[in-house]
C-alpha cells in the first residue's frame, strides 16, 4: 500500500511539474504527436490551476468590464481632444489658404500692371515721364 501511494505522488509531482513546464511554454514542440501527449499529461495541473485560482469569478469580470468602460472613457477624452485640435487645425489652414488666395490675386494683379507698363510708357509724352518720374523719385534737381 505504501507503494502505491508513492507511485501516485510520483505521478501528481510529475503532472504538477509537466504542467508548469507547460504552462511556461518550455514544452511546445513541433511534433505534434510529442505535444499532445505532453497537453494530456499537462491537462490535470491545468484543471486543478482553475480550480484553485479561478480567474473567472464574477469580481474579476466585473473588474474586466470596469477597466474596459473607463478606457473606452479616456479614449473617448482622447480622441474629443484630437478633434479639436484637427478642427484648429482645419480653420488655420483654411485661413491660410484664403491668404494665399489674396496674395495670388496681388500677384496676378501686379503681373497684370506689369503687361501694360511698357505700353503705358511709349505713349506717355517727355513731359508726363518727367511727372512720373518727379513722383517716383523726387525732385533731383533741388536736392
Amino acid at each position: 500500500m505504501k507503494k502505491w501511494i508513492i507511485i501516485i505522488v510520483c505521478i501528481i509531482v510529475a503532472l504538477i511539474v509537466i504542467g508548469v513546464l507547460h504552462e511556461a511554454g518550455y514544452l511546445n514542440f513541433k511534433w505534434q504527436t510529442l505535444t499532445t501527449i505532453f497537453a494530456f499529461l499537462a491537462s490535470p495541473f491545468t484543471y486543478l490551476k482553475n480550480k484553485l485560482f479561478n480567474k473567472n469569478s464574477p469580481d474579476n469580470v466585473n473588474q474586466l468590464i470596469k477597466e474596459a468602460k473607463e478606457s473606452i472613457a479616456e479614449n473617448q477624452g482622447i480622441e474629443d481632444n484630437y478633434q479639436k485640435n484637427i478642427s484648429a487645425k482645419e480653420a488655420e489652414i483654411s485661413k491660410l489658404e484664403e491668404k494665399v488666395n489674396n496674395l495670388n490675386k496681388k500677384l496676378n494683379k501686379v503681373e497684370q500692371e506689369k503687361e501694360y507698363t511698357p505700353t503705358y510708357v511709349r505713349e506717355l509724352s517727355a513731359e508726363e515721364m518727367a511727372i512720373e518720374f518727379e513722383k517716383l523719385y523726387g525732385n533731383q534737381k533741388d536736392d
